[in-house]
């Protein structure tokens, strides 16, 4: 209740910021005209505020999209603002490993440097499908896309780190809903990777889905962070939860049911220039350097869930996550064939 209340109030946590912060104030007094940026999902909502916030302050942005088009007028709107900012539209779909391959050879061809990459985009499935690499659709939209992503854009930015002495930061956005997951991690992704979902019930389950993602993406943080370390590199990675709004990724069941759980929670809701602050302070605040495998929420790290804090399974997910990478199978999900 103390919680609650504290932040609808928005009371202001350790940072000096709290849930009613926006991302235009926690990054007031930033410059990063020297800084190049990767956001995905940047076209609309909390990733398209990150973007416009990130380009306010000086970066020089990249947006990988789907939808070329609608980056596009992504672009056209913040450079209607800011008409000095600099943004890259690239291809790219994050369920497809080839198109991620092929979005980093074209960025790699670009020689541009690479000091933020913040995986943002996400998306929540409701109908059952399978991506053409033969894994879950939101899965492997949300955390497998990301996590080959990141993978093929680290030596960029170790390399970008080397040269200008300045530290990378990756973010990754992940839920809070990430703590509604308990269960085999792996053998649930299996079951709802076949073409004729198996799942105990006989049904799909959107939320649980979508749940085994977003703990896709703190278990990556951490595992990632370890193998940074560990490996002398200056660059950290943190994820965060940007709170409950009201965004495109509810595109696929619009209609009065969603309209009515959102206005009867209207008081719990952030705007998106506050759901997006906590990415922008986690990828840009001084204050975090050398912070890296934390969880953040409202701008101050927090706790995940158990299984999030979860080092064997970080390593578990790592390992599964690089076969499926690599097999290009479009006859199932086997990551320990």
């Amino acid at each position: 209740m103390i919680e609650t209340g504290r932040y609808l109030i928005g009371v202001a946590g350790a940072s000096g910021f709290g849930s009613k912060s926006t991302a235009d104030e926690v990054t007031e007094n930033c410059d990063l005209r020297s800084t190049t940026a990767i956001i995905t999902g940047a076209t609309s909502g909390i990733g398209a505020e990150t973007a416009r916030v990130l380009a306010k302050r000086g970066a020089r942005l990249v947006f990988p999209a789907r939808n070329v088009k609608a980056a596009e007028e992504a672009k056209g709107r913040i450079v209607s603002e800011f008409p000095e900012a600099e943004i890259v539209v690239m291809e790219l779909d994050l369920s497809s490993i080839s198109s991620v391959r092929g979005f980093v050879a074209g960025f790699e061809s670009l020689h541009l440097p690479l000091n933020l990459l913040i995986n943002n985009a996400g998306r929540l499935a409701h109908e059952h499908a399978i991506s053409e690499d033969g894994i879950e659709m939101t899965f492997a939209t949300n955390y497998l896309g990301h996590f080959l992503l990141t993978n093929l854009l680290l030596k960029k930015m170790i390399q970008t780190a080397e040269e200008t002495g300045v530290q990378g930061r990756i973010v990754n956005v992940t839920s809070g809903i990430h703590g509604w997951f308990s269960g085999d991690l792996i053998e649930y992704l299996r079951q709802i990777s076949q073409p004729k979902c198996k799942v105990i019930g006989g049904q799909f389950d959107a939320t649980r889905a979508y749940a085994l993602s977003k703990l896709a993406n703190v278990l990556h943080t951490k595992e990632l962070s370890s193998r940074l370390q560990k490996i002398g590199a200056n660059v950290t990675v943190n994820c965060v939860h940007p709170g409950v709004v009201k965004t495109r990724l509810t595109r696929d069941r619009e209609g009065l049911l969603t309209d009515l759980v959102f206005f009867l929670t209207s008081k719990l809701l952030k705007t998106v220039p506050q759901a997006a602050a906590t990415t922008c302070y986690v990828a840009t605040n001084p204050r975090l350097m050398n912070v890296s495998g934390k969880y953040f929420t409202d701008c101050n790290e927090t706790t995940p869930s158990g299984l999030g804090s979860n080092s064997s399974e970080a390593t578990k997910l790592w390992a599964a996550s690089e076969i499926l990478v690599t097999q290009h199978s479009k006859t199932g999900f086997d990551p320990l064939s």
